[in-house]
C-alpha cells in the first residue's frame, strides 16, 4: 500500500527535533517544528564554558554530514552548535520552526492529534490537527534541582544555567559527580581565585580518554566488546553456554580495565576508587575523565569532598558530613528529571512510562498502545546524533508501513517486556527511565537497520572498529526506497512547512484559537 502525505508536528528543535523533521520532510510529509526556546539546536543551544563531547566526532554526527576536519575529536559546545545551524539551514528546516513556542497538550482527536501550543512567554493557544507527532524533547529538558532547607544569599544554579560570568571571580560549590559536575568544577577553576569545592555521593569509574595510550573508543566501542555484557535481548541455549564458558575471561577483563584506571588515574592516592564494579556500571553514566580534572585536584584549585549539601546558610552550605563551606554560589550538576512531557493525557502518559518509571517503547521509538506518536532521542547513547537520525528513519517507515520487519502488537509487547525484565535487574539500566543503549550501540543500530531493510552481512559490518556515522550511512542507504503520494495519487517531492507557507494547506478547522 502507497503511503499518503501526512502532517506532522516534530515536538522539539534539538538534535533529534531536526533528524525527525528532516526524515519526514525527505519522504514528502508536511512538518511543523515547535521549539519552546528562541533558536534551534536544543541543549547545545547555550552550554556551559568550555564543554565538549564525550564522544568522538564521527559518532556524534549524522550519516550525510561528517563534521569538517578543522574540528577537533571531541567538538566543542560552539562546534556542535554551529554543526547542528548548518544542518537546519541545509535541509532548509528553519522555516518549518516556530520559536518560543510551546507545546501545552496533546490529546488524540480521531485518527488524528490535536496538539495546543502557544507562545511560551504566554498568550491566546492554538488548537491544531496533526496526522502524526514525533517526541523529540529529548532526556535533557526538565533539571533536576534537590530542596535544600535554610535560607542562601548567594545564585543558586543548575548546570544548564551555567554562563562564563556566573563562574567568573566566584567562590563556587558544585554539586554532582557526573561529567557535567567535573566539566563545570574545571571550568570555574580556571576562572576564579578561590579554590572550588566538588561535592559528591559517591565515586565512580570516570574513562581516561586514552588508556595506556590508546584512544578509548578502540577498546569500549567496538562491536566485539559488546558481547561481553549480559545484554537484554533473548540468547539461544547455545548462547548461554557460551557466555557461561567465558564468563572467566569477562571478569578478568573488567578487572584488567579497574586496575589499568586506577594505577593510571592515580584514584587511590587521591581517594576516588568507586566500590562498584566497572561491568555493573557500563551504561549513560559511565562518563569520561574531564581534561584537568586530576591536575586540578592535585594543584588544590578543585577541592573534593564526600556526600550532599544538608542546609544552606546566608553565605555557605554545611555538608551532611558537618563540614561548612563558604561560597556565594552553588551549581547543582544533578541531571534531569526522567518522565513524561506535561502535555500528554493521563492515559496515553501510563501506556508509554510503567509504574517501575521504565519507558515502554519498541525500539525506544513507539508504544503499541498509542498510535500515531513515536519518540525521537528516547535511544540515550554515546552516539545521540546517530541513534536519533536512525529512530527517525524507522518512525517515518513505521507510520508509513514500510518497513521491511514492521512489527506486530505482539511483536512490540513481547521486545518491551524483554527489555524491562534485563533492565530492572541491572541498576545502571533503569537510569534515564531505562532509555539508555550503551553500551549496546551496534545491536540497537543493526536492529534498526534490519528493521528498516537494509543489507548488513560479514563483509560491511566490523567486530573491531567503533561505530561510524558515514559507514553506517552508507548502511542505511541500501534501505528499500519508497514514495510518498498526495491525495490523487501523485508522487510528491519533499516538503517543508513554515508558518507563510503552510496556512492554505492546513485541514479545514484544524486552528482555532482558545483563551490562555
Amino acid at each position: 500500500m502507497t503511503p499518503h502525505r501526512k502532517r506532522v508536528a516534530v515536538i522539539g528543535g534539538g538534535i533529534s527535533g531536526l533528524a525527525a523533521a528532516k526524515a519526514f520532510r525527505a519522504k514528502g510529509h508536511e512538518v511543523v517544528i515547535f521549539e519552546q526556546s528562541d533558536g534551534l539546536g536544543g541543549v547545545w543551544r547555550e552550554t556551559y564554558p568550555d564543554v565538549k563531547t564525550q564522544s568522538p566526532k564521527e559518532l556524534y554526527a549524522f550519516t550525510d554530514e561528517p563534521y569538517p576536519a578543522s574540528v577537533p575529536e571531541q567538538p566543542s559546545g560552539d562546534d556542535v552548535r554551529a554543526y547542528l545551524e548548518a544542518y537546519a539551514v541545509k535541509h532548509d528546516l528553519v522555516g518549518a520552526t516556530r520559536l518560543n513556542t510551546e507545546v501545552k497538550a496533546l490529546r488524540r482527536d480521531g485518527d488524528a492529534w490535536l496538539v495546543t501550543s502557544g507562545p511560551t512567554s504566554g498568550g491566546a493557544a492554538v488548537n491544531e490537527l496533526f496526522d502524526a507527532v514525533a517526541i523529540c524533547t529529548g532526556l535533557h529538558s526538565k533539571p533536576r534541582m534537590p530542596t535544600v532547607c535554610g535560607e542562601f544569599a548567594g545564585a543558586v544554579l543548575h548546570s544548564s544555567e551555567v554562563t562564563e560570568a556566573s563562574l567568573t571571580g566566584k567562590n563556587i560549590v558544585v554539586v554532582g559527580g557526573s561529567k557535567s559536575g567535573t566539566d563545570i568544577a574545571v571550568a570555574a577553576s580556571r576562572r576564579t581565585p578561590h579554590a572550588v569545592t566538588w561535592v559528591r555521593r559517591r565515586d565512580v569509574w570516570r574513562v581516561p580518554y586514552h588508556i595506556l595510550g590508546v584512544n578509548f573508543k578502540r577498546l569500549l566501542y567496538p562491536r566485539a566488546q559488546e558481547i561481553l555484557i549480559p545484554s537484554p535481548w533473548r540468547q539461544s541455549g547455545l548462547g548461554r553456554v557460551v557466555r557461561w564458558l567465558i564468563a572467566p575471561i569477562v571478569w578478568l577483563h573488567f578487572k584488567m580495565l579497574e586496575t589499568i584506571i586506577t594505577l593510571q588515574c592515580g584514584l587511590a592516592r587521591r581517594g576516588l576508587i568507586p566500590t562498584t564494579n566497572v561491568a555493573d556500571v557500563v551504561a549513560c553514566d559511565l562518563p569520561m575523565v574531564t581534561d584537568g580534572f586530576y591536575e586540578a585536584l592535585d594543584a588544590g584549585s578543585v577541592v573534593a569532598a564526600k556526600g550532599e549539601i544538608a542546609r544552606f546558610e546566608p553565605e555557605a552550605v554545611v555538608l551532611t558530613g558537618g563540614e561548612r563551606v563558604a561560597c556565594d554560589t552553588v551549581v547543582f550538576a544533578t541531571g534531569w528529571h526522567q518522565t513524561a512531557d506535561s502535555f500528554f493525557a493521563e492515559a496515553d502518559r501510563s501506556a508509554i512510562v510503567g509504574p517501575d518509571g521504565l519507558y515502554r517503547l519498541h525500539r525506544h521509538v513507539v508504544s503499541p498502545d498509542v498510535t500515531g506518536l513515536g519518540f525521537v532521542g528516547a535511544n540515550q547513547s554515546f552516539a545521540t546524533t546517530l541513534t536519533s537520525e536512525l529512530s527517525a528513519e524507522w518512525l517515518v517507515r513505521y507510520l508509513d508501513g514500510q518497513l521491511a520487519r514492521q512489527p506486530t502488537e505482539d511483536d512490540m509487547r513481547r521486545s518491551i517486556e524483554d527489555q524491562a525484565a534485563w533492565r530492572r535487574e541491572r541498576p545502571a539500566a533503569k537510569a534515564y527511565g531505562g532509555r539508555c543503549i550503551a553500551p549496546f550501540h551496534f545491536r540497537h543500530v543493526d536492529e534498526l537497520l534490519e528493521d528498516l531493510g537494509a543489507k548488513l552481512t560479514p563483509f560491511n559490518t566490523s567486530w573491531l572498529l567503533p561505530p561510524d556515522a558515514v559507514a553506517i550511512g552508507k548502511l542505511l542507504a541500501s534501505a528499500p526506497a519508497y514514495v510518498v503520494t498526495d491525495d490523487e495519487g501523485k508522487p510528491l517531492a519533499s516538503v517543508v512547512s513554515s508558518d507563510k507557507c503552510s496556512a492554505a494547506s492546513r485541514k479545514p478547522l484544524a486552528a482555532t484559537v482558545t483563551p490562555n
